[in-house]
């Protein structure tokens, strides 16, 4: 499958350290000089800002997905050709699914986690079949890498749903595994539940 959009979900923050923002500059410049636009919460603030001015600034387009509640709160980034708005968590998250060929999670809040979240089990549950992956920038998901591993052990995540997911903290190599990931068949899914 072709890839032409990447959702990337991150912070409405920058954070405390200086290298999320340099990482989630680097990433959305790698992603651009692929000729692949970016799809991201919409949002003029922290590294949402960030990864959309970099994806304009090396020529491709930066599509916005905002929510009604944050819509006015966080400004759109004027720079966006289109920004669509949704209702609710739910159908955002769905236009996610709908507008990217895969996703990229950088440091971020609690909605981050949660899209991450929604991907992997929509991945899992065979209602899409999309690369995901983590960019754990300074060790920033260590620990939930290591929840993920731990329900693995104690068999609540199937080890093929746990390898399905793709992480790094290399831009590079992160961008590289998605772009050449070799994606199950469509009704591989039933069997990476593993029940």
């Amino acid at each position: 499958m072709k890839i032409n959009n990447i959702s990337i979900f991150c912070g409405a923050h920058e954070g405390n350290n200086p290298i999320y923002a340099k990482e989630a500059t680097k990433i959305a410049t790698l992603i651009a000089k692929e000729g692949i636009n970016v799809v991201f919460g919409g949002g003029n603030v922290g590294l949402m800002k960030i990864v959309s001015d970099t994806a304009i600034d090396n020529g491709v387009d930066a599509l916005g997905i905002s929510l009604k509640s944050l819509y006015e709160l966080e400004l759109s980034n004027p720079r966006l050709k289109e920004v669509i708005v949704a209702d609710t968590l739910l159908e955002r998250k769905d236009f996610f699914m709908q507008k990217s060929d895969a996703f990229i999670v950088l440091p971020g809040g609690v909605g981050s986690l949660d899209e991450l979240a929604e991907i992997m089990a929509s991945n899992q549950l065979g209602i899409i079949n999309k690369p995901v992956g983590i960019l754990n920038t300074a060790g920033y998901y260590d620990d939930l890498i290591a929840w993920m591993r731990k329900a693995v052990k104690e068999g609540f995540i199937s080890e093929a749903n746990f390898n399905d997911l793709i992480i790094s903290d290399s831009c590079e190599s992160l961008l590289n595994k998605i772009l050449n990931q070799a994606r199950p068949s469509d009704d591989d899914w039933t069997n990476r539940l593993g029940l």
